[in-house]
């Protein structure tokens, strides 16, 4: 029994002190890892976050005595992920680069580098947004739309993928959503000063309300297409046929006024020419003439006998003003 109880208390002490051994060895491992792995990232980045990884693994089975090691682990990570991303997005592997940088933004997060989780997540925006354009330009509305939130979920003011988002609602012909985004997109570049955006924002409203605006003058609803002329043109959107077209609008709401001035703002957009401007030149007439004008009405009616409406001007001009 005392021969037992001997050989016990022995195997213990031998096992004590093997285990002391194993846990120095191991932390000695940790050490060596670490700086073949800081090695290893002169020539292979994706390698070495894979390999310090493991070390991490390492310390935290190791204890308290491998801290100091696991910190210094933990904190080129975030870092070396971060360049894989870079590296692949400079080869124009866009699609990995991005996975990559969703990588290191994991990363940053889990070990509090909030320097790289800032950086990864600006290269993210940019990826999303751009994968979101893409889609866009291949038709692909719902994948468009997912991507570009994915980025505006991480900078609701990147005025680029609220833009791009206003036009992929456009395609998908739905413009409500599309006005309410490019009016975001111009609060937002107007904060950063992104003209560019600014104008193509304001123009494709403008756009669109100019052809909401012919529509309904094209069914007689002529209230409605001076609302939505004079829109466009608060958008900045100004072409000839917008400013013909609320020029009649405004005679047949016997706003004469208004109508002289849209066909002169028009006229100085069109080819100077008889031909060109003689349409312009009629509608004013014909305000003229409703205002009991008829000295101007004869005036601009002979600089309207041109084109195809030149014989019923001409008759006008000659037989029911008998102008001079």
């Amino acid at each position: 029994m005392k021969k037992t109880l001997i050989l016990a208390f022995a195997l213990t002490i031998v096992s004590t002190f093997s285990f002391k051994n194993l846990q120095a060895q191991t932390k000695e491992e940790a050490v060596l890892a670490f700086n073949s792995t800081l090695e290893l990232s002169k020539t292979d980045m994706a390698g070495a976050v894979a390999k310090m990884q493991e070390v991490v693994k390492m310390c935290a089975a190791i204890g308290k005595e491998a801290d100091t090691l696991k910190m210094k682990a933990t904190t080129v990570i975030p870092v070396w992920q971060y360049n894989v991303g870079n590296n692949l997005k400079n080869d124009k592997k866009f699609d990995q680069a991005m996975a990559a940088y969703e990588k290191s933004n994991q990363f940053a997060v889990a070990y509090g580098d909030d320097n790289i989780k800032e950086k990864s997540e600006s290269q993210l925006v940019l990826l999303y947004t751009g994968k979101g354009s893409t889609y866009y330009k291949a038709d692909k509305a719902d994948s468009a739309l997912l991507f570009l939130d994915k980025a505006l979920a991480l900078n609701p003011d990147y005025s680029k993928a609220i833009f791009t988002k206003g036009q992929v609602y456009k395609k998908k012909g739905d413009n409500a959503k599309m006005v309410e985004n490019m009016q975001l997109a111009i609060t937002a570049a107007t904060k950063t000063n992104d003209t560019v955006i600014v104008k193509a924002a304001k123009n494709m409203i403008g756009s669109s309300l100019n052809q909401e605006g012919i529509a309904a003058y094209n069914k007689k609803m002529y209230t409605d297409a001076v609302t939505k002329l004079n829109s466009a043109l608060e958008y900045g959107f100004k072409t000839k046929d917008l400013y013909y077209v609320l020029a009649s609008s405004n005679n047949s709401l016997r706003k004469y006024d208004d109508a002289i001035a849209a066909a002169n703002a028009g006229m100085a957009l069109d080819e100077q020419t008889n031909e060109k401007l003689a349409r312009y030149y009629l509608v004013i007439a014909q305000a003229y003439e409703a205002k009991k004008d008829i000295g101007n009405a004869c005036a601009n009616y002979k600089k309207a006998a041109y084109g195809p409406n030149a014989a019923s001007v001409n008759k006008k001009i000659k037989d029911e003003l008998k102008c001079q």
